[in-house]
């Protein structure tokens, strides 16, 4: 945790110096656009010390000053790519890993409070509006996503032709299509919003066709979800998902968010307490090393499932996750 705090007190450092700047010339709009230009990529940048963040309670409380901070920002440069970015990213971040995994306990719970639900909607619908921004910047439309689906080459076809498949095009299109699918998944209702769902896979299908590994697996998530969060008649295949999630979770142990993923959407959905059981035994492990990493002991040995720092935020949502999962299972199956 030491480096994490390391990181993020160089990362609000530089930001703070190139503030200083910007407000220092803040009479010049156009010399106070080059300076926010040069700030605009540690923005980005700084969704990596957000994803070392190995407290759920911290993430949650600390990260909305951020995203208004982006906000404000973009109000300056509203076309900026790597602010969209990390406002696309943040936002659709937030509501996925706070607000939906709240709304969990709510479904668990069969409470019909929808105040959770409407959160997480909000900050996806704020998520998949800087999205269509990303789009406006690179000459793109929903109208031209759409058009695209009657082609032969479909979405990825479009989206070759017109972005750079570097990480800041990749993340922009990937995270307004999670923020897209999750919209849909929260509104099953809205059979409007359903018929957008060929172009949220679309949207991943070209950025994971670029790079499959993308966001620690969130390909693999999307596509394990497509398939198993779908019954046959609607053309899903729970068990062509059952197995993207296992191929997952073999080769990827310690993005523990994948099992939680996988629990949700396979496990309960079809009511096998056999598959939950089994990913039961590790996540009461990973419970434990989770819990102990959340204060400093001179005795503890480094654990393997920490090397990588950025997977620390999965694994605080999947941690909640599984709390909260735990606590309904004799409920649920």
């Amino acid at each position: 945790m030491g480096n994490v705090m390391k990181n993020e007190d160089r990362f609000v450092a530089k930001i703070v110096g190139i503030l200083g700047i910007f407000f220092t010339l803040a009479s010049c709009s156009t010399m106070r656009s080059a300076a926010l230009k040069t700030a605009a990529p540690l923005f980005m940048d700084s969704m990596a010390g957000i994803e070392a963040e190995g407290s759920w309670e911290h993430f949650k409380e600390s990260t909305p000053g951020m995203l208004s901070l982006v906000d404000g920002l973009l109000a300056v440069r509203p076309l900026d790519e790597s602010l969209l970015v990390a406002a696309i990213k943040g936002n659709a971040g937030y509501g996925f890993g706070v607000y939906e995994t709240l709304y969990l306990d709510d479904k668990l719970a069969e409470n019909d409070s929808t105040i959770n639900r409407d959160k997480a909607i909000y900050y996806y619908t704020k998520a998949f509006s800087y999205g269509e921004k990303f789009l406006e910047a690179n000459d793109l439309t929903l109208n031209d996503l759409k058009e695209a689906l009657k082609e032969k080459k479909g979405i990825p076809g479009l989206l070759d032709s017109q972005l750079r498949e570097d990480q800041t095009s990749l993340e922009g299109i990937l995270f307004t299509a999670q923020a897209l699918a999750s919209m849909i998944n929260l509104q099953r209702e809205n059979i409007q919003l359903i018929s957008y769902l060929p172009m949220a896979k679309g949207m991943f299908d070209w950025a994971c066709g670029v790079d499959p590994q993308i966001a620690h697996g969130a390909c693999d998530i999307f596509y394990g979800s497509y398939e198993a969060g779908r019954p046959a008649m609607l053309g899903g295949n729970p068990e062509r998902g059952r197995k993207i999630f296992l191929d997952f979770i073999k080769n990827n142990p310690h993005n523990w968010l994948g099992r939680l993923a996988f629990i949700e959407q396979y496990s309960i959905a079809q009511y096998d307490e056999d598959s939950y059981l089994r990913q039961k035994k590790d996540l009461e492990k990973f419970l434990v090393l989770h819990k102990a990493a959340q204060k400093w002991d001179p005795s503890q040995k480094k654990e393997e499932a920490f090397a990588n720092k950025t997977l620390r935020l999965y694994q605080a949502i999947g941690m909640k996750r599984f709390e909260i999962i735990k606590k309904y299972e004799k409920e649920i199956f």
